[in-house]
């Protein structure tokens, strides 16, 4: 049988594959085929690698730049000022100092205000960080000429892979010691001051009992009644309480054995002390 005998139909379809059909009009529709790229690309859970949130992305952008040194009478609105002028900054912490050295600086009329000893800056993009930290070290932070700070110079270190996580617990580590070294001094100096109260007391107590048995030997040769010992005292010149007698106290004690031949018991036989000692009587 010829191709020209045979219907058109049939013909179009064996020329057909699976995948493919005929429209209203005969024509061939082919199915649509999915990308061979996107399908052959790995995707992250096929990886192995947890897929991150846009947080994580953000995170992941931003840099930290330490400052080593924070010159006097700079406050942290002032230092956030001056490095927006090279770059978007994100999150600013600035470290006092001690209140000691606070306290000390006043006490020799010194400078009064509040002073910080270094900081972390955090910029939202790590590159402006590493270009930053790069090109303002060591120079001059510059400003007003009438300002404190105007011939200071930055000192700033790029801090790679360092997050401000980081940062917040080794604050709250930090502040967690403190507050233990404290707790443990307070709790040092209670101990110290009940233990000072109740020696206290008790030498109140020891000089009270010394006072009330003096009283009542000055009081007992008055309820005597004897008139030698009122008449006695005055003579001499002495107080009540040496005038009067001493009283001694007795401890009762056992008779002593009374040795042979003094007197006392009868010795013994000799045929005794012989049988004692071990000999044979003679």
């Amino acid at each position: 049988m010829l191709l020209s005998d045979r219907p058109a139909e049939e013909i179009v379809e064996e020329g057909m594959s699976d995948d493919e059909e005929l429209d209203e009009e005969g024509h061939v529709v082919a199915d649509e085929q999915p990308d061979r790229r996107s399908a052959h690309r790995p995707t992250a859970a096929a990886a192995g690698k947890p897929a991150r949130s846009g947080k994580a992305v953000k995170q992941q952008e931003k840099g930290v730049v330490y400052i080593s040194r924070i010159p006097p009478h700079l406050k942290p609105q002032k230092m956030r000022q001056m490095l927006e002028a090279h770059g978007e900054v994100g999150r600013l912490y600035l470290s006092p100092e001690m209140a000691s050295l606070r306290a000390k600086r006043k006490k020799f009329k010194g400078n009064t205000g509040k002073n910080f000893t270094e900081g972390w800056v955090e910029f939202e993009d790590k590159r402006v960080a590493k270009t930053v930290a790069k090109i303002l070290n060591g120079q001059q932070m510059g400003g007003k000429r009438r300002s404190a700070y105007h011939y200071d110079l930055w000192c700033l270190k790029y801090l790679p892979k360092f997050k401000w996580e980081a940062l917040t617990e080794e604050i709250a580590y930090q502040r967690a010691v403190h507050d233990q070294r404290l707790a443990h001094e307070i709790s040092t100096a209670k101990r110290e001051r009940d233990f000072y109260l109740s020696r206290m007391d008790k030498s109140k107590g020891m000089a009270a009992i010394k006072e009330r048995k003096q009283q009542q030997a000055a009081a007992a040769p008055a309820t005597d009644g004897s008139p030698s010992a009122s008449a006695s005292a005055p003579a001499t010149g002495t107080s009540a309480a040496e005038a009067a007698p001493k009283r001694l106290r007795g401890f009762g004690q056992r008779q002593p054995k009374m040795e042979a031949g003094s007197g006392g018991t009868a010795p013994l036989p000799d045929h005794l002390l012989r049988l004692i000692a071990g000999k044979a009587p003679t």
